[in-house]
């Protein structure tokens, strides 16, 4: 089984907090297992500890949540977030296994693929994100990137009909 990737691009990290608290409610999750290294104490923390993950990844960093289950417009289980930060801008991946979001029912994949996609436009929008990318494990390559959600594309069905 293949995992697929939801990847934000040049995340400002002043949002981070925003994003990981208020957003997607990490504190309120089942966090199986976490990694940082806080450069700020010279030592390594699980994510109960972080206070501020703004304030943990500078003034650089990077960390990982294992979390039971996360919701990104659909429920997804068994998914892993990875935090890779320079001074201002980072990426955040969030991984996993193919079969949370496709299955051998086309129809059920559409609706879940639209309702991703509809929620991580919408995330984009508020978050100010550059660019958001959707695909296998690694979904930078192009012949892994199955949606890459932009300043461009505005008609999101036609990207979905295609990898279906």
């Amino acid at each position: 089984m293949e995992n697929l990737e939801v990847l934000f691009m040049d995340f400002n990290k002043r949002d981070i907090d925003r994003l990981v608290y208020e957003e997607l409610k990490f504190s309120t999750l089942k966090v199986n297992s976490s990694h940082f290294y806080d450069y700020n104490i010279k030592k390594d923390i699980g994510f109960s500890q972080v206070k501020n993950i703004e304030r943990t990844l500078s003034p650089k960093g990077t960390g990982n949540i294992f979390l039971e289950e996360l919701h990104l417009g659909i429920l997804l289980k068994d998914i892993v977030v990875v935090f890779s930060f320079d001074k201002q801008l980072g990426d955040i991946v969030f991984n996993f296994p193919e079969n949370q979001l496709l299955t051998n029912e086309r129809h059920k994949n559409k609706i879940r693929l639209k309702k991703l996609v509809h929620y991580l436009v919408n995330l984009k929008k508020n978050f100010d994100i550059p660019k958001v990318i959707i695909g296998y494990e690694p979904a930078t390559d192009e012949d892994t990137l199955l949606i890459e959600i932009n300043d461009t594309t505005t008609n999101y069905e036609n990207e979905i009909d295609k990898i279906l």
